[in-house]
């Protein structure tokens, strides 16, 4: 009888034993788990903040090449010659390790393959004007031959503008889903992990983005209206009309 209780305490003595370890390894694993949540919760949060930032920079530099266009093809048409630059837009890849919601990576992707079209367009438009405008410099070829190139890159430059707007409505619209996104993307350091992370992606309202994007037009025009404002006052000053130089 003795024998059997001292195996009986044996037995209960090595089950606790592996009991024991084996939920410190469970507790363990489960900490590991949930650290890895968090942690790539942060990093699309992160990544979500950073793209609203872009967005925004990628918006001035829009409206700048819009704001140029005009002149541009005005001046080389004219038979004179510009001195401007259109400028490239920037592409940030890293956006899509960082981001976990597939709607939003899709909508990324597709605007990054529309900025690398323009972008081509764009640096290609600058480098023809560039050795057309050398060779008149350099007197290589006649003021008729610089207007014949010219009048074909202006045609080119056109629909630059034509796709720019377009692009200018897509960069908001798609910045007012990342500014909805964020607000229920928040991590739990903010949001108690929103209970062990998921994306709201597919459950943002369309009127909630339509609110966001006027919002955003709202206040776009208002620092264009600002900007050209503060534009006059400078031309005023120096008594110069508001046209600019080439």
């Amino acid at each position: 009888m003795e024998n059997i209780d001292i195996n009986t305490q044996i037995l209960i003595q090595g089950f606790s034993a592996f009991a024991g370890a084996f939920f410190a390894f469970l507790f363990l694993r489960l900490g590991e788990f949930f650290s890895k949540l968090y942690q790539r919760q942060v990093k699309h949060y992160n990544s979500l903040v950073i793209l609203e930032t872009q967005l925004n920079e990628i918006g001035g530099i829009i409206h700048d090449n819009i704001y140029v266009l005009p002149n541009f093809i005005r001046v080389i048409t004219s038979g004179n010659v510009y001195f401007n630059n259109l400028r490239p837009i920037p592409i940030d890849k890293s956006h899509y390790v960082n981001l976990y919601d597939l709607t939003i990576l899709n909508e990324l992707f597709t605007y990054n393959y529309q900025v690398r079209k323009i972008n081509d367009d764009m640096e290609t438009a600058n480098l023809g004007y560039q050795d057309i405008k050398n060779a008149l410099i350099e007197k290589n070829i006649t003021l008729a031959d610089y207007k014949i190139n010219t009048d074909s890159i202006a045609l080119n430059l056109k629909q630059i503008e034509i796709f720019l707007a377009e692009l200018e409505i897509t960069t908001v619209k798609l910045l007012a889903r990342i500014r909805v996104q964020m607000r229920y993307d928040k991590p739990l350091g903010t949001k108690i992990q929103a209970l062990f992370i998921h994306s709201h992606g597919a459950k943002l309202k369309k009127e909630e983005i339509e609110k966001e994007a006027k919002k955003l037009n709202k206040e776009i025009e208002e620092t264009k209206t600002q900007s050209q404002k503060e534009i006059d006052e400078v031309l005023k000053k120096h008594n110069m009309k508001n046209k600019p130089s080439f």
